[in-house]
């Protein structure tokens, strides 16, 4: 992948023009990458409560309730020595109320389950160590032996003392005792990271590329080839009759039986986070712009920068997943470039769902091959990953 520059860069002393750099992933980014990513989210929320007022069995429900709660209230009124206009006021007061509740109760199913069950999701697999996932590095923690931190210490003594020759400084280095490590052999032993590059039989065609304005991180893109099935990472959970099981023995202190009993080990693989892609295949993912940046074209050179590292590195076909909430990232999909619709899966009985996008690499090539060329130039002549671009 080169570095590249886009659009116009004169700019005078006055009125400088802000720069965008489009640039791999760094493990210093990690926090800002996952602040886009779930402040981002969160702001779909308003989508998410529209879409689940568009299912028409939501409304049956709500008709359903609200014609029990009207016809309750005679029934309410039959015992009671009240005015006669007392029935339209409740009447009144449960459409006001019913209405309300209603309505806040499907945006907090929205925003506590449906949008927190999206976000965890990848912040507990692919997004838990971007570097692992998408930058094809191997982190092994491994224990410090003491032996080893005494070597260590020996040899920058013997550097420090390499650099200085005056018998001043000699004097006090000997004066002063050698600094040592010592091991609680109680506790835990002390661990470090080694970071190691995969080898190229392990190697997948994965990147991840964030893009910052000035210095601050605004936008992000992932696009991820899964060689074997990978499964969800977080911690599997009871079904809620097993619970509700077990508080009820646990309230009365009764041991709960074996059918109540729910072992987490062996439903580690019961669901699935991605499957293994074929050869020559990846998904688009993680495309995330800041609320104050969106509607200024970035997540087009956020795609277009991706679409582009497939073609250099021979992917013919790339594959997207939307859900009810990502009706902006379709539209741009599919009208700025060339995703079409493979198929779509209910996830919910409220119009939850999720649609499976493909674009052909080459076609899509062939049609912005010069856009995404005067897009992007080299930014310097290694084999690094910066790219840069600025606006006016």
């Amino acid at each position: 992948m080169s570095d590249s520059s886009a659009g116009p860069s004169t700019s005078s002393p006055s009125t400088a023009s802000p720069r965008l750099v489009l640039r791999s992933y760094r493990p210093s980014d990690f926090e800002q990458v996952d602040f886009i990513f779930y402040s981002t989210y969160f702001g779909l929320v308003p989508e998410g409560v529209k879409q689940k007022l568009r299912s028409p069995l939501f409304w049956l429900g709500w008709i359903a309730v609200y014609a029990y709660l009207l016809a309750i209230v005679p029934v309410l009124l039959a015992d009671m020595s009240v005015p006669s206009w007392s029935a339209r006021v409740l009447q009144v007061f449960m459409t006001i109320s019913w209405g309300l509740v209603s309505f806040a109760a499907v945006f907090v199913v929205t925003d506590r389950l449906d949008v927190v069950n999206h976000i965890e999701k990848a912040r507990q697999n692919d997004l838990r160590d971007p570097e692992v996932s998408y930058m094809n590095i191997i982190k092994e923690e491994q224990i410090v032996s003491d032996d080893a931190t005494e070597q260590q210490q020996q040899q920058q003594q013997q550097q420090e003392e390499g650099e200085t020759s005056t018998a001043t400084t000699t004097s006090k280095r000997k004066s002063t005792p050698k600094k040592r490590v010592t091991f609680d052999k109680d506790t835990k032993p002390a661990t470090e990271i080694v970071r190691t590059v995969r080898s190229k039989d392990e190697q997948t065609k994965s990147h991840f590329w964030v893009l910052s304005m000035d210095g601050q991180i605004c936008g992000t893109i992932g696009l991820a080839q899964y060689s074997t099935v990978q499964y969800d990472r977080r911690p599997p959970l009871a079904p809620g009759w097993k619970k509700i099981g077990q508080a009820l023995c646990n309230r009365y202190g009764v041991t709960p039986p074996s059918i109540f009993q729910f072992d987490a080990s062996a439903h580690a693989h019961d669901t699935v986070f991605a499957k293994a892609h074929a050869p020559h295949t990846a998904t688009l993912q993680r495309l995330a712009v800041k609320q104050e940046f969106q509607g200024c074209g970035l997540a087009s050179i956020l795609i277009t920068r991706a679409m582009s590292w497939a073609h250099q590195q021979g992917i013919t076909q790339i594959f997207a997943v939307t859900n009810e909430m990502h009706s902006q990232a379709a539209e741009i999909l599919s009208k700025h470039h060339q995703f079409t619709k493979v198929s779509s899966e209910r996830k919910g009985w409220l119009g939850q769902h999720e649609t499976t996008w493909v674009c052909h690499v080459e076609q899509w090539n062939e049609q912005h091959a010069d856009q995404s060329g005067s897009l992007f130039k080299d930014t310097n002549n290694n084999a690094s990953t910066t790219t840069t671009t600025t606006t006016d």
